[in-house]
């Protein structure tokens, strides 16, 4: 059950839309809502982050972290959730590796998408910091848009400690009575134990009274993180879920990845878990 939500967000008007849906999915899971405001040093050109960063004195910063939180405290003043609004600042290096990780616990934390943020390398940075250390599900919504209840959902499943992690973290979400597609892409590299193990998923998800169902799907010219959101999309699934980063951060790094593909292009909301 989630009754403790954490919203990141950067010190900009550009996450006004987020905070919206963030405060409308509190709403309705009747959940506790606190934001983090991140305040980074300005920059001259925020493309080129994290270059071109400026000396700012951190009383200035402060007082900048301050009138933001002052309008977010106001703008949320009326919703029926219970909201807390906090400041973390930092040179944009630092507080790239603080995001979602020091101060606040919750069940779940927040992002929006490129839209919402002003300094692209610092939302990247900060998404990456929250799902390989903070040890809670990420939930990126797309478009700004509040999660809806999730009568339908899809989990990308490799039968690895980051999708079981997934899988549990997903039954939080659903409604009762969900369905559910566990959906495996190409062939495994495990021998087949990826398609054994999803039917256990399907038997597990069943005991939870979710209606599941088994899906394999074979290598086409679509990349597994394109075969998945089409599917998801083709479903009118409400949520996508997938264990983060199960490859080597080197690899990850190198190749791109199932997990940074649909962080960056996600046209619904993701779960991500580690």
């Amino acid at each position: 059950m989630i009754k403790d939500i954490l919203l990141v967000v950067e010190n900009s008007a550009h996450a006004d839309p987020i905070i919206r849906a963030a405060v409308t999915t509190a709403e309705r899971m009747a959940a506790t809502l606190t934001i983090e405001v991140l305040t980074a040093s300005p920059l001259l050109i925020p493309a080129f982050a994290p270059m071109t960063t400026m000396y700012v004195p951190d009383w200035s910063m402060a007082e900048d972290e301050a009138d933001r939180i002052k309008a977010i405290s106001a703008s949320v003043a009326g919703s029926s959730a219970v909201i807390r609004v906090l400041g973390l600042r930092d040179e944009v290096f630092a507080l790239a590796r603080r995001a979602g990780r020091t101060g606040p616990i919750a069940d779940l934390i927040v992002m929006g998408g490129e839209a919402d943020w002003e300094t692209q390398w610092l939302r990247r940075h900060a998404y990456e910091t929250i799902v390989i250390g903070a040890g809670t599900p990420l939930l990126m919504l797309s478009g700004a848009a509040a999660l809806p209840p999730v009568h339908s959902a899809v989990l990308g499943w490799k039968d690895s400690a980051e999708a079981r992690r997934a899988l549990h973290d997903l039954v939080a979400l659903l409604e009762p009575g969900a369905k559910l597609s566990v959906v495996t892409v190409g062939r495994t590299e495990d021998g087949g134990r990826a398609d054994e193990s999803a039917d256990e998923v399907v038997r597990h998800l069943l005991r939870h009274g979710i209606v599941a169902e088994r899906i394999a799907l074979g290598r086409t010219e679509l990349s597994d993180a394109e075969a998945l959101e089409a599917l998801a999309l083709e479903k009118a699934a409400d949520l996508l879920a997938i264990g983060a980063f199960a490859h080597s951060r080197l690899r990850d790094v190198v190749f791109g990845g199932v997990t940074r593909s649909l962080l960056e292009t996600a046209r619904l909301p993701l779960l991500l878990s580690r």
